[in-house]
Parts: structure tokens; sequence; C-alpha cells
């Protein structure tokens, strides 16, 4: 009898729907069956990629424009929270999974431990305790830097400054999310379930998959029920635009996404800004906004909403995006050197580690972001050959890992296993 796998990403954005329909994809051809639970802007993707799905609450773009992108990650309340398990727990008795792969969506092991369904988690370095804080820079420009002057920051980005802040960063996760675990504690009571004492127990699952390498994110020895699988990123579809034959052989040829979670106006500034230079642009909208919104008019400007990255990727010289973790290894992967805005921790949390191993840089999109700030960087990045030369590197690192792969192979190796 054919097995049935339950993906459940957390539908805000593009980067965990993504990686779940990359896996997804590898599984089917595996002759297990996929179904989804969606909601929010993962339901565009599974129209677009003609997945089956069951439609499940979800966080809208409000909550992430008003919380997450101020670094507000307390999304969840006793309410809403109970809510989502109870859709889940709605959504296993219409489907019947034998497993439930689940990515960032925390109360998907809530629900899938009620319901007696084993899980596996799909999850970056950072969303355990696994991850390496010495050896990373703190974010300190979407953090203090929104609200300290710079001369305060950069004193915090200096070797002692930064000292600090890495001996605090590890305890101070763990902090946050306690408090956020007793924020919906009464929830769990209700729900029948016991937590345990670990701050990152909703991102583990009985098998857990953390789709990094340790050259981007720094990882410590990792258990037996933990497995690093390497980086799953979406590839954006296979549908191209009319206007792709228009930019097949430019040069100096910049890519501009705003990705899953941007923002609308530096998105619109950004292409405001080299509309008045030479470059030939190419620009995804994502899910942050519509390619219609952007009424910018510019011979060199092409706008859609979603580019196959096996068609931009070759041809772009660079790369400009928020910052997002997907977004990053797939520049990486083909080479480009990249400008990041980030405008929320995480975000910077990966453009620092794109500045530690000199692929690339970043332009503080709450500081004093003007055109002159954006272009300088953007001829910076052209002109210094290193940039390019160690995205190469790390092309030739990355080529030796297939996340979506390995996270299929260890799926059905449990589901073959345990199950």
């Amino acid at each position: 009898m054919r097995k049935k796998v339950l993906c459940l990403p957390i539908g805000v954005g593009l980067a965990h729907t993504g990686r779940l329909i990359m896996v997804a994809r590898e599984l089917r051809e595996s002759g297990i069956d996929v179904i989804f639970g969606a909601g929010a802007d993962a339901i565009k993707l599974m129209r677009k990629e003609k997945l089956p799905y069951v439609e499940i609450l979800d966080f809208s773009r409000e909550t992430y424009d008003k919380k997450v992108k101020k670094n507000n990650f307390f999304v969840y309340n006793r309410h809403n929270f109970a809510d989502f398990v109870k859709d889940e727990l709605r959504a296993y008795d219409i489907i019947k999974p034998d497993l439930v792969v689940y990515d960032t969506r925390i109360t998907a092991k809530i629900s899938a431990s009620i319901a007696g369904i084993p899980t596996v988690s799909i999850t970056n370095a950072d969303a355990t305790a696994f991850y390496d804080y010495e050896k990373i820079e703190f974010p300190v420009q979407t953090t203090f830097g929104r609200f300290l002057p710079m001369e305060v920051v950069s004193l915090l980005n200096r070797e002692y400054g930064q000292r600090f802040l890495k001996k605090i960063s590890k305890r101070a996760v763990s902090a946050m999310l306690i408090a956020a675990m007793i924020k919906v504690f009464p929830a769990l009571i209700k729900l029948g379930y016991k937590p345990s004492k670990d701050p990152f127990q909703y991102f583990m699952g009985d098998l857990t998959l953390i789709a990094d390498i340790s050259e981007f994110r720094p990882i410590r020895n990792l258990p037996e029920k933990v497995k690093q699988i390497g980086p799953i990123f979406w590839d954006g579809g296979n549908k191209l635009p009319s206007w792709s034959k228009n930019i097949e052989d430019k040069k100096n040829l910049i890519y501009v996404s705003a990705s899953g979670t941007g923002d609308k106006n530096t998105f619109i500034k950004i292409l405001e800004f080299l509309s008045t230079t030479d470059y030939t642009v190419a620009a995804t909208t994502g899910n942050t906004l519509k390619p219609s919104e952007v009424i910018l008019k510019s011979a060199t400007i092409y706008k859609t909403d979603f580019l196959p990255g096996d068609f931009i990727m070759p041809r772009a010289d660079l790369i400009i995006f928020p910052g997002g973790n997907a977004t990053c290894y797939q520049a990486l992967t083909y080479g480009v050197p990249q400008i990041c805005t980030p405008f929320h921790i995480d975000q910077e949390d990966n453009a620092n580690q794109l500045e530690r191993l000199g692929t690339g840089i970043i332009v503080n999109p709450y500081n004093k972001f003007n055109e002159n700030k954006l272009l300088n960087a953007v001829e910076r990045v052209l002109a210094d050959r290193s940039f390019k030369a160690n995205s190469l590197k790390m092309r030739s690192i990355l080529c030796e890992f297939n996340g979506k792969k390995n996270a299929a192979v260890h799926i059905k190796n449990f589901l073959n296993t345990k199950i």
C-alpha cells in the first residue's frame, strides 16, 4: 500500500513552502503520495505547481508586516495557537497521513503528537540548539541599528562588542522561545499536550533535517535523530515571461527579487534607483507584491512575479534581495554575488554569513537608504572581482550537496523503518 505524506509549511513567504515543494517532487517520483496543508501565500504556489492540498489556517501577510518584519516573533497566542492545532487535526482526519513533514509550522509538532502521527521537521540550524553562535556575527543593523546612533552601532560591531553579543545570543534566543512557549501554555494545557523544557522542541521532529551547510551556517555536532542535508530552494517553476529573450545575452544584468518576505516600498525604490543607470534589470515581485503594483516605466527594467532559477541565475552578474535563506543559497549555488537589504534579524543573520564569506554585502534599508548608497554598492560588488571569486568557491562546495534528494532519502528510510 502506498504511503501518504502530509506536508505542512508555514505559508507566509516562499522559502518554507518552496522547500517542501522540492522535497514533495522527489517523494512523488518514488511512489509516495504527497498532499499539502496550505494557507496564505502557500495556496498560490500550490496552484502554480498543480499540487493537491487541503486549505488550512495560516498567518496573513499583515502579520508578517506588523510583527515579524519588526523582529517581533510572538505571532502565536493561546487562541490562534489552539485554532491552528485544531485545524491541522481536521486535516489529519481528512487525509489520514502516515507521516507529517513540516517546515517551521511549529503547531504541526503538537497536532501530530496528539494524533499519534510521526513527524519529520525540515528547518535551519539557527532554529536548533546546534547553531554555533561563536562563529557568526550578531545581526546588529536590523536590531540595535534601527534605534541607536550609528556611532553606538559601530562600537557594537567591533570585536569586543561582537564578542559580548555572541555570548548572549544563544541565551537570548532560548529566552525568547521560552517566553513564546509561556504565551501559548494555556492552549497546550487545554489540548492535553505536555511540553518539555527544550526551548527548540517545536522545531524538532521525530527526525529533524537541517537544510544548511556548515560553511554557511556553522553547526555543532549533531545527534543521531538530526541530519544535515544541505540547502533546498524552490526553482521558481518553469514558466518564462514574454520578455525573457530580451535579456538572454545582456551584460551587466542585475536580478532584483522582492522574495516572499520583502518590503514593497524598498523594492520599488531599488528599481527607481537602477532605472537611472545603464544596467539591465530583471525584477521578480514574489509574494511581496504584484507586478502591476510596479508602475515604473523603463526600457531596461523587466518585471514578473517569478522566474525559473535555472534561467535567471546563470545570466545574472549580481542579485539584490532582502536576505532570505533560500535565495542566499540559490545565489551561492550559481556563484552570483549579492547585495542584501535585510528587514529583520533572520534575514540579517543570513546576510552576515555572505559578508563573512566575502560573497556579498549588506545595504541597510533602515539607515539613509538612498540612490547613491545603493548604486555605490552595486559598483563596488561588480568592480571587485573577489566577490565573484568567493561566490564561485561556494558554488564548488554546494555542488557536493543535493538537499532535496537527501531529504527524500531520509524521509523514505524513516517511512520504511519507523512506520
